[in-house]
């Protein structure tokens, strides 16, 4: 195995998935990990939209391909990745992938970002994984790209005049915040209230937007802030369609 590069590690992903060999592709990941999903009933390993896995041996034991045997699978197809933020420790890759039946037909593409961190010097592993799951390149997808676009400026808005509690409204719980080498998972309003109260405070100053994911429920955002003390901070936020709202369900930052 190789986990030289973010890239090496993306490329590894894909290939102890294709090989069907559970051990294999739980170690190409960071714990715990987790993956969160915009879909409903469209997560890798859960129905709920969140899969969380706190050891290689829970990840292992969890995994099947028979439901993807069942659609018609045989193997899947990465694109190309794409560094949309980076640092030393944790980077932020655009990625995706298309399944693909015995005919060589496509079943299903997606659009995730793969959060990957090196905890170990030398070594990147996936820490988590924001799927968009409802990704059509054939459809567009502009009403949602606009929508979860305008839930982040809200969000931004609030923070830079210290309306934590709107921060909370734009959020859908449990809302996840994935570190280098954790993972946050605030269950209710309540629990993201107590860390908004802690957190330091700096206005940002400067900002922009891009929705660089798109599908029909959900959309991976990312900002690049410049903040009020001095500080870079990049944030990918994933945002869903949740019972006709826009939310945001996750996010990752990187701040230097």
């Amino acid at each position: 195995m190789s986990f030289h590069s973010p890239e090496a590690t993306y490329e590894e992903f894909f290939l102890w998935f294709n090989s069907e060999d559970a051990e294999g592709w739980a170690n190409v990941m960071q714990y715990p990990h987790i993956r969160i999903s915009s879909g409903i009933n469209s997560s890798y390993l859960s129905t709920s939209g969140l899969s969380y896995f706190e050891t290689k041996n829970d990840y292992a034991n969890a995994v099947s391909w028979e439901s993807f045997k069942a659609s018609g699978w045989v193997r899947t197809h990465r694109i190309d990745p794409v560094r949309i933020h980076e640092s030393e420790h944790k980077v932020h890759l655009a990625g995706g992938w298309t399944r693909y039946d015995e005919n060589d037909e496509p079943i299903v593409s997606n659009r995730v970002t793969y959060i990957l961190t090196q905890i170990i010097k030398g070594t990147w592993k996936i820490q988590a994984r924001f799927g968009v799951d409802s990704f059509n390149e054939l459809e567009d997808h502009s009403y949602s790209s606009n929508s979860a676009i305008d839930i982040v400026q809200q969000h931004l808005d609030a923070w830079n005049t210290a309306d934590f509690s709107r921060c909370i409204d734009l959020a859908n719980y449990p809302l996840i915040d994935v570190g280098t080498g954790r993972i946050s998972q605030f269950d209710t309003p309540e629990d993201y209230a107590e860390v908004l109260a802690r957190r330091e405070w700096f206005v940002t100053s400067d900002y922009k937007i891009n929705a660089f994911q798109i599908g029909s429920n959900g959309v991976n955002i990312s900002v690049d802030a410049n903040l009020a003390n001095g500080d870079n901070e990049q944030i990918i936020f994933l945002v869903a369609l949740v019972d006709s709202d826009w939310r945001i369900i996750g996010r990752s930052r990187i701040r230097e």
